[in-house]
């Protein structure tokens, strides 16, 4: 193949690699993260890796028609996210619920449709690299009429990090799950189900 064609391949797959590198920044290209590096954003992590980031759940337990208040915080308040995923799933091919986002949001958004991945509306991500302190990091879940299934819940975070060639996409995290619980109601009381 000539040279010339080699260097118009080559800059028709940059081109086409590009805008997906850049969209990241924007929000999360995937509904969910179960296992580190997520190899779109960088295929190893910082070293050391960030620590400490888990999820703060205030109540729970669920029922329709209450809001679940979940938080994204790290043992050091100081820690900031240039970006998160949060997403809540009530099986391994199920999202489960809704998050309740104000509207419009400048820090947070659904993740759009991307072919063969729905996330709708159980996945949200950040719409910009902007730091986030952990005031910011404050999710709102709802569940669905009628839901009666323990529902998991998890973030992936991209910690904010001095500044890199690359960005701080290396420096991910992934949350433990957190689990939401349904309220069962019968002859006037609430329970837990056991």
């Amino acid at each position: 193949m000539p040279m010339k064609y080699q260097s118009l391949h080559l800059c028709i797959l940059l081109a086409g690699v590009a805008p997906v590198a850049s969209a990241f920044s924007s929000g999360a290209p995937v509904c969910e993260v179960n296992a580190l590096p997520l190899v779109p954003m960088s295929p190893v992590l910082i070293q050391p890796p960030p620590t400490g980031w888990r999820l703060a759940i205030d109540e729970p337990r669920f029922h329709a028609g209450r809001l679940t208040v979940i938080r994204v915080v790290n043992d050091d308040p100081t820690k900031r996210a240039r970006g998160v995923l949060i997403f809540a799933k009530s099986g391994p091919l199920a999202g489960a619920g809704r998050f309740v986002l104000p509207s419009p949001s400048p820090l947070f958004g659904f993740i759009p449709f991307v072919p063969g991945s729905d996330c709708g509306e159980w996945a949200v991500s950040h719409v910009s690299a902007v730091p986030k302190t952990q005031d910011q990091l404050v999710f709102r879940w709802e569940p669905e009429d009628g839901m009666d299934l323990l529902v998991a819940v998890r973030a992936f975070v991209i910690e904010d990090c001095q500044p890199e060639p690359g960005g701080c996409r290396s420096a991910q995290a992934l949350t433990d799950f957190g689990e939401l619980v349904p309220t069962v109601f019968f002859d006037g009381f609430e329970t837990a189900p056991r």
